[in-house]
């Protein structure tokens, strides 16, 4: 069974405070339906109570801290040999897989072991050196990809389609991690994650996040992207009217987003007929080089794409 674990609310703590934006997107990222969702001290006590949700992790300085926390079933705790607890999670940090044997040999007695970093192993033999990471661990191995080389999606994605069972990510990437939504949906169009589920509250998600850091999702960013689906290429837009799948790996409205046809330097036939249609506007089919060609144009002036109305005044323009 493959199991993600959402570390989001325990890589907060050096953002300003919003308690109910944080209870906002815990609610949202329960319905996200991670397996475990990881809150460090600091969020635990801002959110508690917290929301009925069986897999709390808590992320922990010490050992010791563990009594402090009767109501918590599991525990994250960063560089300690934790061999007489075994509800605690050993995180250790991996940069280099000419260490894997020292450390998996100080962390034999561990119940669950996290290796974290391995940022750039993707660019060699990472088959090989996910199987003596298995190996070295056994069944007890959870894997957190950092991200400083944009491949943590990858590494999270290869490990779960390479006998790898248990990941660590955050929503949006934030601390570093593979994004999780990206995760989510690289394993349900492999077929390995709940395929009827639907993430159309993914958009509201980014923008509570995007309170909380103050830090706005990129618009072309994937799966978050306001733009991720938006199209103006002409080939490009008669592809996906025949058939969607040509370039879209999952309908937008899967994850809250809708496809929209851009007009501007870049179009084709395809798309002024699409947008045509879609405003309702007439056109004989002999007027549709003009107005192509009238679009281009006040799309090479404007330097980006038209709005409806700047279209609309195009095609009154050159098809009169």
């Amino acid at each position: 069974m493959i199991r993600i674990t959402d570390r989001t609310l325990s890589s907060l703590d050096d953002m300003p405070y919003n308690v109910s934006l944080l209870a906002r997107f815990l609610e949202l990222l329960i319905q996200s339906e991670p397996d475990a969702i990881e809150l460090s001290q600091k969020t635990y006590d801002l959110l508690s109570p917290l929301p009925d949700y069986p897999g709390y992790l808590l992320r922990i300085n010490q050992i010791e801290d563990v009594a402090e926390y009767p109501g918590i079933a599991g525990f994250v705790c960063h560089g300690v040999q934790a061999d007489s607890c075994k509800n605690i999670i050993c995180e250790i940090l991996l940069d280099d897989m000419r260490d894997i044997n020292d450390l998996a040999a100080c962390f034999k007695d561990c119940g669950k072991v996290r290796v974290q970093g391995l940022d750039d192993i993707i660019t060699g033999d990472y088959v090989n050196a996910f199987a003596r990471l298995r190996k070295s661990f056994s069944d007890r191995i959870e894997f957190c990809p950092t991200n400083r080389y944009n491949f943590a999606t990858a590494l999270a994605a290869e490990w779960l389609t390479n006998g790898g069972n248990s990941v660590a990510t955050s929503f949006g990437g934030i601390g570093g991690f593979a994004p999780t939504e990206e995760v989510i949906m690289a394993l349900k169009l492999a077929g390995l994650r709940k395929t009827e589920k639907n993430y159309s509250f993914f958009p509201e998600m980014a923008n509570v996040l995007n309170k909380i850091t103050a830090s706005p999702v990129s618009r072309n960013k994937p799966i978050l992207g306001r733009c991720i689906f938006h199209v103006e290429s002409g080939i490009h837009v008669d592809g996906i009217l025949k058939d969607p799948k040509c370039y879209e790996p999952f309908p937008p409205e899967t994850v809250g987003l809708k496809r929209e046809i851009v007009i501007g330097k870049h179009s084709g036939t395809a798309s002024i007929k699409a947008k045509l249609a879609e405003l309702g506007i007439p056109c004989a089919d002999e007027k549709l080089p003009a107005v192509l060609e009238g679009v281009r144009a006040r799309g090479l002036e404007k330097r980006g794409a038209l709005n409806d109305m700047e279209f609309a005044q195009v095609v009154r323009e050159c098809a009169a």
